[in-house]
Protein backbone atom coordinates (compact mmCIF):
# COMPACT_ATOMS: atom_id res chain seq x y z
CA UNK A 1 0.00 0.00 0.00
CA UNK A 2 4.26 4.48 -2.23
CA UNK A 3 5.85 7.93 -1.94
CA UNK A 4 7.75 9.35 -4.79
CA UNK A 5 10.55 11.44 -3.74
CA UNK A 6 13.39 11.17 -0.96
CA UNK A 7 13.06 13.58 1.77
CA UNK A 8 16.14 15.62 3.40
CA UNK A 9 17.81 14.37 6.50
CA UNK A 10 17.78 18.40 7.15
CA UNK A 11 14.07 18.98 7.11
CA UNK A 12 13.98 15.57 9.38
CA UNK A 13 16.11 17.05 12.05
CA UNK A 14 14.45 20.40 12.37
CA UNK A 15 11.24 18.61 13.00
CA UNK A 16 12.28 16.64 15.52
CA UNK A 17 11.68 17.53 19.09
CA UNK A 18 10.55 14.36 20.56
CA UNK A 19 13.84 13.42 22.25
CA UNK A 20 15.37 16.64 23.23
CA UNK A 21 15.65 16.71 26.98
CA UNK A 22 15.35 12.87 27.26
CA UNK A 23 17.96 10.84 29.19
CA UNK A 24 21.39 9.75 27.01
CA UNK A 25 20.96 6.27 25.80
CA UNK A 26 22.88 3.46 26.84
CA UNK A 27 25.14 1.52 23.80
CA UNK A 28 24.74 -2.00 22.47
CA UNK A 29 27.59 -4.02 22.45
CA UNK A 30 27.72 -4.92 18.56
CA UNK A 31 30.01 -7.51 16.57
CA UNK A 32 32.17 -5.75 14.47
CA UNK A 33 30.34 -6.94 11.31
CA UNK A 34 27.33 -5.60 13.07
CA UNK A 35 28.59 -1.86 13.74
CA UNK A 36 26.28 1.64 11.94
CA UNK A 37 27.73 2.33 8.79
CA UNK A 38 29.99 5.33 8.42
CA UNK A 39 28.92 8.36 8.52
CA UNK A 40 26.03 7.99 10.48
CA UNK A 41 26.65 9.15 13.96
CA UNK A 42 25.07 7.52 16.96
CA UNK A 43 23.91 9.01 19.26
CA UNK A 44 25.65 8.81 22.84
CA UNK A 45 26.15 10.66 26.08
CA UNK A 46 27.54 13.33 24.34
CA UNK A 47 24.87 13.92 21.83
CA UNK A 48 21.36 14.77 21.72
CA UNK A 49 18.59 12.38 21.25
CA UNK A 50 17.61 14.57 18.35
CA UNK A 51 20.16 13.55 16.20
CA UNK A 52 19.10 9.82 16.52
CA UNK A 53 15.90 9.76 13.74
CA UNK A 54 18.16 11.75 11.14
CA UNK A 55 21.19 8.93 11.14
CA UNK A 56 17.94 6.06 11.23
CA UNK A 57 16.70 7.73 7.61
CA UNK A 58 20.55 7.29 6.08
CA UNK A 59 21.13 4.14 7.68
CA UNK A 60 17.38 2.91 6.42
CA UNK A 61 18.17 4.39 2.82
CA UNK A 62 21.67 3.54 2.45
CA UNK A 63 22.94 0.09 1.72
CA UNK A 64 21.26 -2.38 3.68
CA UNK A 65 20.51 -5.93 3.17
CA UNK A 66 16.38 -5.62 2.98
CA UNK A 67 16.72 -6.04 -0.66
CA UNK A 68 18.41 -9.29 -0.68
CA UNK A 69 16.21 -10.36 2.41
CA UNK A 70 13.32 -9.75 0.32
CA UNK A 71 14.41 -11.59 -2.52
CA UNK A 72 15.75 -14.61 -1.09
CA UNK A 73 12.19 -15.00 0.42
CA UNK A 74 10.27 -14.12 -2.39
CA UNK A 75 12.11 -15.83 -5.13
CA UNK A 76 14.22 -18.46 -3.27
CA UNK A 77 11.13 -19.56 -0.76
CA UNK A 78 8.30 -18.74 -2.49
CA UNK A 79 4.46 -18.17 -1.57
CA UNK A 80 4.12 -19.60 1.92
CA UNK A 81 0.84 -21.29 3.18
CA UNK A 82 0.50 -21.49 6.75
CA UNK A 83 1.12 -24.79 7.79
CA UNK A 84 3.06 -25.60 4.54
CA UNK A 85 6.99 -26.53 3.69
CA UNK A 86 7.68 -23.54 2.63
CA UNK A 87 6.42 -21.60 5.62
CA UNK A 88 8.24 -23.69 8.33
CA UNK A 89 11.61 -22.10 5.61
CA UNK A 90 10.30 -18.69 5.48
CA UNK A 91 11.08 -19.16 9.56
CA UNK A 92 14.06 -19.89 9.53
CA UNK A 93 14.70 -17.39 6.83
CA UNK A 94 13.71 -15.40 9.56
CA UNK A 95 14.78 -16.27 12.42
CA UNK A 96 18.45 -15.82 10.43
CA UNK A 97 17.94 -12.46 9.34
CA UNK A 98 16.97 -10.95 12.92
CA UNK A 99 20.33 -12.52 14.12
CA UNK A 100 22.27 -10.66 11.41
CA UNK A 101 20.23 -7.63 12.68
CA UNK A 102 22.00 -7.77 16.12
CA UNK A 103 18.91 -8.05 18.40
CA UNK A 104 19.38 -9.52 21.48
CA UNK A 105 17.06 -12.05 21.07
CA UNK A 106 15.64 -14.05 18.67
CA UNK A 107 13.12 -17.22 18.77
CA UNK A 108 10.08 -19.18 17.54
CA UNK A 109 6.92 -19.73 19.60
CA UNK A 110 4.87 -22.60 18.14
CA UNK A 111 0.97 -22.60 17.97
CA UNK A 112 -1.59 -24.63 16.04
CA UNK A 113 -3.38 -24.20 13.28
CA UNK A 114 -6.73 -26.46 13.07
CA UNK A 115 -6.57 -27.96 10.23
CA UNK A 116 -3.59 -28.14 7.20
CA UNK A 117 -4.76 -27.49 3.71
CA UNK A 118 -3.03 -27.37 0.11
CA UNK A 119 -4.66 -27.67 -3.35
CA UNK A 120 -4.91 -30.22 -5.50
CA UNK A 121 -5.38 -30.42 -9.12
CA UNK A 122 -8.43 -28.11 -9.44
CA UNK A 123 -9.98 -28.85 -12.94
CA UNK A 124 -13.41 -27.01 -14.16
CA UNK A 125 -14.48 -27.64 -17.74
CA UNK A 126 -17.86 -26.75 -20.04
CA UNK A 127 -18.93 -29.07 -21.23
CA UNK A 128 -22.41 -27.35 -22.88
CA UNK A 129 -23.01 -25.16 -25.03
CA UNK A 130 -19.73 -25.20 -26.72
CA UNK A 131 -16.65 -27.09 -24.97
CA UNK A 132 -13.26 -25.50 -23.08
CA UNK A 133 -11.42 -25.66 -20.22
CA UNK A 134 -12.03 -22.84 -17.37
CA UNK A 135 -9.09 -21.03 -15.96
CA UNK A 136 -10.17 -21.54 -11.87
CA UNK A 137 -8.36 -22.11 -9.13
CA UNK A 138 -9.76 -23.61 -5.23
CA UNK A 139 -10.89 -20.63 -2.67
CA UNK A 140 -8.61 -20.87 0.59
CA UNK A 141 -9.21 -23.66 2.81
CA UNK A 142 -12.39 -25.23 0.85
CA UNK A 143 -13.34 -28.07 1.17
CA UNK A 144 -12.88 -30.99 -1.20
CA UNK A 145 -15.08 -32.43 -3.84
CA UNK A 146 -16.03 -36.26 -3.62
CA UNK A 147 -13.03 -38.15 -6.22
CA UNK A 148 -13.88 -37.74 -9.47
CA UNK A 149 -15.74 -34.56 -9.34
CA UNK A 150 -19.07 -32.96 -10.26
CA UNK A 151 -21.16 -33.01 -13.40
CA UNK A 152 -23.49 -30.23 -13.29
CA UNK A 153 -25.60 -27.53 -14.12
CA UNK A 154 -24.18 -23.44 -13.74
CA UNK A 155 -26.97 -21.42 -12.20
CA UNK A 156 -26.56 -17.62 -12.53
CA UNK A 157 -27.44 -16.02 -8.67
CA UNK A 158 -25.82 -12.32 -9.94
CA UNK A 159 -24.06 -10.60 -6.55
CA UNK A 160 -25.74 -13.71 -4.35
CA UNK A 161 -28.03 -11.54 -2.72
CA UNK A 162 -31.45 -12.80 -1.10
CA UNK A 163 -33.18 -11.54 -3.82
CA UNK A 164 -31.12 -13.97 -6.27
CA UNK A 165 -31.28 -16.79 -4.99
CA UNK A 166 -35.08 -16.38 -4.54
CA UNK A 167 -35.32 -16.03 -8.18
CA UNK A 168 -33.47 -18.91 -9.06
CA UNK A 169 -35.35 -20.96 -6.86
CA UNK A 170 -34.98 -24.54 -6.40
CA UNK A 171 -33.00 -24.70 -9.57
CA UNK A 172 -29.73 -23.59 -7.31
CA UNK A 173 -30.05 -27.43 -5.73
CA UNK A 174 -27.14 -29.72 -6.54
CA UNK A 175 -26.01 -27.32 -9.34
CA UNK A 176 -22.91 -24.79 -9.24
CA UNK A 177 -23.64 -21.22 -8.16
CA UNK A 178 -21.68 -18.49 -10.49
CA UNK A 179 -21.79 -15.46 -8.23
CA UNK A 180 -20.59 -11.57 -9.91
CA UNK A 181 -17.89 -9.54 -8.40
CA UNK A 182 -16.74 -5.92 -9.17
CA UNK A 183 -13.01 -5.20 -9.77
CA UNK A 184 -11.41 -4.79 -7.12
CA UNK A 185 -9.79 -1.00 -6.88
CA UNK A 186 -10.21 0.31 -3.57
CA UNK A 187 -9.86 -0.27 -0.20
CA UNK A 188 -13.66 -0.31 0.71
CA UNK A 189 -13.73 -3.36 -2.38
CA UNK A 190 -11.70 -5.17 -0.32
CA UNK A 191 -13.18 -4.80 2.63
CA UNK A 192 -16.83 -5.48 0.76
CA UNK A 193 -15.75 -8.51 -0.82
CA UNK A 194 -14.63 -10.37 2.15
CA UNK A 195 -17.82 -8.71 4.18
CA UNK A 196 -20.32 -10.55 1.24
CA UNK A 197 -18.50 -13.47 1.49
CA UNK A 198 -19.89 -15.06 4.49
CA UNK A 199 -23.60 -14.16 3.69
CA UNK A 200 -23.39 -15.63 0.08
CA UNK A 201 -22.07 -18.85 0.93
CA UNK A 202 -24.68 -19.03 3.96
CA UNK A 203 -27.04 -18.66 1.10
CA UNK A 204 -25.61 -21.11 -1.39
CA UNK A 205 -25.62 -23.94 1.55
CA UNK A 206 -29.56 -23.35 2.22
CA UNK A 207 -29.71 -23.27 -1.41
CA UNK A 208 -28.61 -26.92 -1.88
CA UNK A 209 -25.91 -26.04 -4.32
CA UNK A 210 -23.22 -28.38 -4.55
CA UNK A 211 -20.74 -25.67 -4.84
CA UNK A 212 -20.17 -22.37 -5.93
CA UNK A 213 -18.43 -20.13 -8.97
CA UNK A 214 -16.76 -17.11 -8.14
CA UNK A 215 -16.21 -14.07 -10.41
CA UNK A 216 -12.50 -12.89 -10.42
CA UNK A 217 -12.65 -9.88 -9.18
CA UNK A 218 -9.39 -8.58 -11.58
CA UNK A 219 -9.06 -8.13 -15.36
CA UNK A 220 -7.20 -9.84 -17.36
CA UNK A 221 -7.33 -13.62 -16.49
CA UNK A 222 -5.55 -12.70 -13.51
CA UNK A 223 -6.37 -15.58 -10.47
CA UNK A 224 -5.87 -15.04 -6.83
CA UNK A 225 -6.68 -16.74 -3.69
CA UNK A 226 -8.35 -16.17 -0.63
CA UNK A 227 -10.82 -17.32 2.13
CA UNK A 228 -13.44 -16.13 4.89
CA UNK A 229 -13.01 -18.04 7.41
CA UNK A 230 -11.88 -16.76 10.71
CA UNK A 231 -10.97 -19.24 13.00
CA UNK A 232 -8.40 -21.62 10.21
CA UNK A 233 -11.43 -23.77 10.18
CA UNK A 234 -12.21 -24.83 6.56
CA UNK A 235 -14.67 -23.00 4.47
CA UNK A 236 -18.47 -24.34 4.69
CA UNK A 237 -18.66 -25.62 1.38
CA UNK A 238 -16.60 -26.15 -2.22
CA UNK A 239 -15.50 -23.06 -4.17
CA UNK A 240 -13.46 -21.59 -6.91
CA UNK A 241 -12.25 -18.41 -8.23
CA UNK A 242 -12.72 -18.67 -12.00
CA UNK A 243 -10.90 -16.37 -14.48
CA UNK A 244 -12.97 -12.86 -14.68
CA UNK A 245 -13.79 -12.97 -18.79
CA UNK A 246 -14.38 -16.84 -18.40
CA UNK A 247 -16.91 -16.49 -15.70
CA UNK A 248 -18.47 -13.46 -17.98
CA UNK A 249 -18.72 -15.93 -20.60
CA UNK A 250 -20.64 -18.56 -18.80
CA UNK A 251 -22.99 -15.34 -17.67
CA UNK A 252 -23.99 -14.20 -21.06
CA UNK A 253 -25.04 -17.67 -22.12
CA UNK A 254 -27.00 -18.12 -18.82
CA UNK A 255 -28.98 -14.03 -19.71
CA UNK A 256 -29.81 -16.05 -22.88
CA UNK A 257 -31.43 -18.64 -21.15
CA UNK A 258 -28.48 -20.70 -23.17
CA UNK A 259 -28.01 -23.84 -20.26
CA UNK A 260 -24.39 -24.24 -19.10
CA UNK A 261 -23.39 -27.61 -17.87
CA UNK A 262 -19.27 -28.66 -16.02
CA UNK A 263 -17.29 -30.97 -14.95
CA UNK A 264 -15.54 -30.02 -11.86
CA UNK A 265 -13.23 -31.61 -10.08
CA UNK A 266 -12.15 -29.88 -6.50
CA UNK A 267 -9.36 -32.38 -5.03
CA UNK A 268 -7.79 -30.49 -2.50
CA UNK A 269 -5.47 -32.34 0.31
CA UNK A 270 -6.76 -31.34 4.20
CA UNK A 271 -5.14 -32.63 6.78
CA UNK A 272 -5.61 -32.36 10.39
CA UNK A 273 -4.04 -29.88 13.12
CA UNK A 274 -0.63 -28.78 11.94
CA UNK A 275 2.23 -26.65 14.04
CA UNK A 276 3.32 -23.16 12.79
CA UNK A 277 5.59 -20.59 14.76
CA UNK A 278 5.95 -17.02 15.22
CA UNK A 279 9.12 -15.21 15.08
CA UNK A 280 10.00 -13.07 17.67
CA UNK A 281 13.08 -10.53 18.33
CA UNK A 282 13.55 -8.15 20.72
CA UNK A 283 15.86 -5.56 21.92
CA UNK A 284 15.52 -5.11 25.85
CA UNK A 285 14.63 -1.66 27.37
CA UNK A 286 17.61 -0.14 29.45
CA UNK A 287 15.20 1.64 31.71
CA UNK A 288 11.57 -0.64 31.62
CA UNK A 289 13.12 -3.97 30.21
CA UNK A 290 9.33 -5.42 31.00
CA UNK A 291 7.17 -2.63 29.31
CA UNK A 292 7.30 -3.51 25.50
CA UNK A 293 6.38 -2.23 22.28
CA UNK A 294 5.59 -4.79 19.78
CA UNK A 295 6.69 -3.81 15.89
CA UNK A 296 5.44 -6.84 13.95
CA UNK A 297 3.84 -8.01 10.11
CA UNK A 298 2.50 -11.51 8.86
CA UNK A 299 5.28 -14.00 7.25
CA UNK A 300 2.73 -16.25 5.60
CA UNK A 301 1.42 -15.67 2.49
CA UNK A 302 -0.95 -17.19 -0.47
CA UNK A 303 1.09 -19.70 -2.99
CA UNK A 304 0.12 -18.56 -6.56
CA UNK A 305 2.39 -15.44 -6.34
CA UNK A 306 5.26 -15.06 -3.72
CA UNK A 307 3.70 -13.05 -1.63
CA UNK A 308 6.22 -10.08 -2.09
CA UNK A 309 3.51 -7.30 -1.46
CA UNK A 310 1.29 -9.35 0.95
CA UNK A 311 3.58 -9.51 2.72
CA UNK A 312 6.85 -10.19 2.66
CA UNK A 313 8.21 -6.43 2.06
CA UNK A 314 6.89 -5.61 5.09
CA UNK A 315 8.01 -8.58 6.76
CA UNK A 316 11.67 -7.64 5.62
CA UNK A 317 10.82 -3.88 6.71
CA UNK A 318 10.48 -5.00 10.26
CA UNK A 319 13.54 -7.49 10.18
CA UNK A 320 15.45 -3.93 8.97
CA UNK A 321 13.66 -1.47 11.08
CA UNK A 322 15.05 -3.77 14.14
CA UNK A 323 18.96 -3.52 12.05
CA UNK A 324 18.57 0.15 12.49
CA UNK A 325 17.50 0.78 15.46
CA UNK A 326 20.55 -1.58 16.70
CA UNK A 327 22.48 -0.16 14.27
CA UNK A 328 22.22 3.48 16.09
CA UNK A 329 23.48 2.17 19.06
CA UNK A 330 20.38 3.52 21.23
CA UNK A 331 18.64 1.18 23.70
CA UNK A 332 15.01 2.46 24.29
CA UNK A 333 13.69 2.73 27.87
CA UNK A 334 11.27 0.48 27.24
CA UNK A 335 12.23 -3.07 24.98
CA UNK A 336 10.76 -3.92 21.86
CA UNK A 337 9.44 -6.80 20.45
CA UNK A 338 9.81 -7.80 16.52
CA UNK A 339 7.16 -10.48 15.40
CA UNK A 340 6.73 -11.95 12.15
CA UNK A 341 2.89 -13.84 12.37
CA UNK A 342 2.39 -16.56 10.56
CA UNK A 343 -1.30 -17.96 10.26
CA UNK A 344 -2.82 -14.08 9.45
CA UNK A 345 -4.52 -15.24 6.09
CA UNK A 346 -6.07 -17.85 7.97
CA UNK A 347 -7.85 -15.62 10.66
CA UNK A 348 -5.14 -13.79 12.28
CA UNK A 349 -3.90 -17.03 14.07
CA UNK A 350 -0.53 -16.29 14.77
CA UNK A 351 -1.31 -13.05 16.56
CA UNK A 352 -3.82 -14.44 18.28
CA UNK A 353 -2.11 -17.06 19.12
CA UNK A 354 0.64 -14.83 20.76
CA UNK A 355 -1.95 -12.77 22.87
CA UNK A 356 -2.99 -15.19 24.20
CA UNK A 357 0.03 -16.84 25.64
CA UNK A 358 1.01 -13.06 26.61
CA UNK A 359 -1.82 -12.42 27.81
CA UNK A 360 -0.60 -12.26 31.65
CA UNK A 361 1.90 -9.89 30.45
CA UNK A 362 -0.46 -7.01 28.13
CA UNK A 363 -0.75 -4.65 31.12
CA UNK A 364 2.97 -3.81 30.42
CA UNK A 365 2.26 -3.64 26.31
CA UNK A 366 2.18 0.23 25.70
CA UNK A 367 1.21 -0.26 21.57
CA UNK A 368 1.35 -3.12 18.37
CA UNK A 369 2.50 -1.47 15.16
CA UNK A 370 1.12 -3.39 12.64
CA UNK A 371 2.21 -3.03 8.61
CA UNK A 372 0.15 -5.45 5.95
CA UNK A 373 -0.42 -3.15 3.10
CA UNK A 374 1.79 -3.05 0.86
CA UNK A 375 4.39 -0.92 -0.54
CA UNK A 376 2.08 2.09 -0.89
CA UNK A 377 3.33 5.01 0.79
CA UNK A 378 2.68 5.74 4.71
CA UNK A 379 0.50 8.83 5.27
CA UNK A 380 0.26 7.72 8.99
CA UNK A 381 -1.66 5.07 11.22
CA UNK A 382 -5.02 4.14 12.10
CA UNK A 383 -5.45 3.80 15.97
CA UNK A 384 -8.46 1.43 15.55
CA UNK A 385 -11.35 3.54 17.43
CA UNK A 386 -8.72 4.66 20.12
CA UNK A 387 -9.64 8.10 19.53
CA UNK A 388 -8.10 8.73 23.42
CA UNK A 389 -4.86 8.60 22.18
CA UNK A 390 -4.79 10.57 19.56
CA UNK A 391 -3.29 13.47 21.22
CA UNK A 392 -0.33 11.58 22.74
CA UNK A 393 0.03 9.70 19.57
CA UNK A 394 0.70 12.88 17.60
CA UNK A 395 3.31 14.18 20.31
CA UNK A 396 4.86 11.28 20.65
CA UNK A 397 5.26 10.64 16.42
CA UNK A 398 5.55 14.51 15.52
CA UNK A 399 9.17 13.17 13.77
CA UNK A 400 6.97 11.70 11.33
CA UNK A 401 5.60 15.23 10.18
CA UNK A 402 8.16 15.42 8.25
CA UNK A 403 7.97 12.34 6.49
CA UNK A 404 4.54 12.67 5.25
CA UNK A 405 3.31 10.02 7.56
CA UNK A 406 1.13 11.95 10.46
CA UNK A 407 -2.53 11.48 9.37
CA UNK A 408 -4.02 9.39 12.43
CA UNK A 409 -7.64 8.23 11.99
CA UNK A 410 -10.25 5.68 14.05
CA UNK A 411 -10.63 3.28 11.44
CA UNK A 412 -10.64 -0.08 13.54
CA UNK A 413 -8.92 -3.08 11.45
CA UNK A 414 -10.47 -6.05 11.50
CA UNK A 415 -8.41 -8.42 9.23
CA UNK A 416 -4.59 -7.91 9.91
CA UNK A 417 -2.51 -8.69 13.30
CA UNK A 418 -3.58 -5.47 15.31
CA UNK A 419 -7.11 -6.95 15.58
CA UNK A 420 -6.46 -9.30 18.69
CA UNK A 421 -4.63 -6.57 20.71
CA UNK A 422 -7.07 -4.49 19.75
CA UNK A 423 -9.49 -7.14 21.54
CA UNK A 424 -7.17 -7.54 24.18
CA UNK A 425 -7.15 -3.34 25.07
CA UNK A 426 -3.31 -2.86 23.95
CA UNK A 427 -3.37 0.51 21.86
CA UNK A 428 -2.77 -0.04 18.03
CA UNK A 429 -0.53 1.79 15.14
CA UNK A 430 -1.69 0.17 11.49
CA UNK A 431 -0.30 1.58 9.43
CA UNK A 432 -2.08 3.36 6.72
CA UNK A 433 -0.83 3.54 3.29
CA UNK A 434 -1.88 4.11 -0.20
CA UNK A 435 -3.04 1.60 -2.32
CA UNK A 436 -0.66 1.92 -5.33
CA UNK A 437 -0.61 -1.24 -7.26
CA UNK A 438 -1.58 -3.23 -3.82
CA UNK A 439 -5.20 -4.24 -5.13
CA UNK A 440 -4.38 -5.09 -8.94
CA UNK A 441 -1.55 -8.06 -7.26
CA UNK A 442 -3.85 -8.73 -3.93
CA UNK A 443 -3.32 -12.59 -3.31
CA UNK A 444 -2.47 -13.20 -7.11
CA UNK A 445 -0.12 -14.61 -9.18
CA UNK A 446 1.26 -11.81 -9.54
CA UNK A 447 2.20 -10.71 -6.32
CA UNK A 448 6.17 -10.95 -6.88
CA UNK A 449 9.15 -9.48 -6.17
CA UNK A 450 9.49 -6.69 -8.82
CA UNK A 451 5.82 -5.17 -7.82
CA UNK A 452 7.88 -4.01 -4.84
CA UNK A 453 9.11 -0.25 -4.82
CA UNK A 454 12.81 -0.85 -2.88
CA UNK A 455 13.49 3.51 -2.08
CA UNK A 456 9.74 3.55 -1.39
CA UNK A 457 10.10 0.45 1.10
CA UNK A 458 13.80 2.00 2.83
CA UNK A 459 11.24 5.04 3.99
CA UNK A 460 8.84 2.49 5.40
CA UNK A 461 11.76 1.03 7.13
CA UNK A 462 12.36 4.46 8.24
CA UNK A 463 9.20 5.04 9.30
CA UNK A 464 8.97 1.88 11.34
CA UNK A 465 12.08 2.22 13.25
CA UNK A 466 11.39 5.48 14.50
CA UNK A 467 7.66 4.99 15.11
CA UNK A 468 8.96 2.14 17.46
CA UNK A 469 11.45 3.34 19.04
CA UNK A 470 10.02 7.06 19.66
CA UNK A 471 7.18 5.41 21.81
CA UNK A 472 8.95 2.35 23.33
CA UNK A 473 11.50 5.35 24.47
CA UNK A 474 8.88 7.98 25.29
CA UNK A 475 8.79 9.01 29.53
CA UNK A 476 5.07 8.58 28.86
CA UNK A 477 2.76 5.46 27.71
CA UNK A 478 0.89 6.11 24.61
CA UNK A 479 -2.38 4.84 26.53
CA UNK A 480 -3.70 2.49 29.03
CA UNK A 481 -4.98 -1.27 28.29
CA UNK A 482 -8.78 -0.88 27.80
CA UNK A 483 -11.00 -3.05 29.95
CA UNK A 484 -13.72 -5.14 28.82
CA UNK A 485 -15.98 -3.19 29.12
CA UNK A 486 -14.49 0.40 27.72
CA UNK A 487 -14.06 -1.99 24.48
CA UNK A 488 -17.19 -2.77 24.14
CA UNK A 489 -18.10 0.69 24.39
CA UNK A 490 -16.19 1.90 21.74
CA UNK A 491 -17.57 -0.48 19.57
CA UNK A 492 -20.79 0.37 20.57
CA UNK A 493 -19.63 4.23 19.43
CA UNK A 494 -17.86 3.15 16.30
CA UNK A 495 -20.67 0.96 15.12
CA UNK A 496 -18.50 -2.13 14.84
CA UNK A 497 -20.16 -4.29 17.42
CA UNK A 498 -22.92 -5.17 14.39
CA UNK A 499 -19.80 -5.49 11.95
CA UNK A 500 -18.52 -7.68 14.83
CA UNK A 501 -21.96 -10.22 15.14
CA UNK A 502 -21.57 -9.71 11.12
CA UNK A 503 -18.44 -11.03 10.48
CA UNK A 504 -18.48 -14.09 12.56
CA UNK A 505 -16.45 -12.60 15.78
CA UNK A 506 -19.10 -11.67 18.18
CA UNK A 507 -19.51 -15.14 19.28
CA UNK A 508 -15.11 -15.59 20.21
CA UNK A 509 -15.60 -12.48 22.02
CA UNK A 510 -18.79 -12.96 23.40
CA UNK A 511 -17.63 -16.46 24.80
CA UNK A 512 -14.04 -15.38 25.65
CA UNK A 513 -12.25 -17.26 22.63
CA UNK A 514 -10.93 -14.29 21.64
CA UNK A 515 -10.48 -10.61 23.58
CA UNK A 516 -10.55 -9.48 27.50
CA UNK A 517 -11.65 -12.28 29.55
CA UNK A 518 -15.49 -11.60 30.52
Amino acid sequence: MTGRHKLALVALAAAIVICAGQAASQQLKQPDALKPPSGIGACSPQKSCADLAPAMIQSAEGPSPLAENLRHLTDEIGGRVSGSPAADKAVGWGVEAFRHAGVDDVHTEKFTIPVGWSEGNTRADVLSPVTFSLHAVSVGWSPALPEGGVTTDVVDVADGDAAAFAKVGAAAKDAIVLVHTKVLVTWDDLMNEYRVDSDVLNRAKESGATAVFWMGSRNKMLLYRHNSSISGELEPMPQAIVAREEAQRLARFLANNVKVRVHFELPNKITGPVQSENVVAEIRGREKPDEFVLLGAHLDSWELGTGALDNGCNAAMVIDAARVIHASGNVPRRSIRFVLFTGEEQGMLGSWAYARAHRPELNRMDAAIIYDSGNGRVTGYTLSGRKDVEAEARRILSPLKSLGANDFTYDIEDGTDSFDFMLEGVPTLVGSQDPANYMENYHSASDTYDKVDMPELKKHVAIAAITAFAVADDPERLGPRQSRQEIEAMFKAMGFDKEMQDEGFGSLWNNGSRGRQP
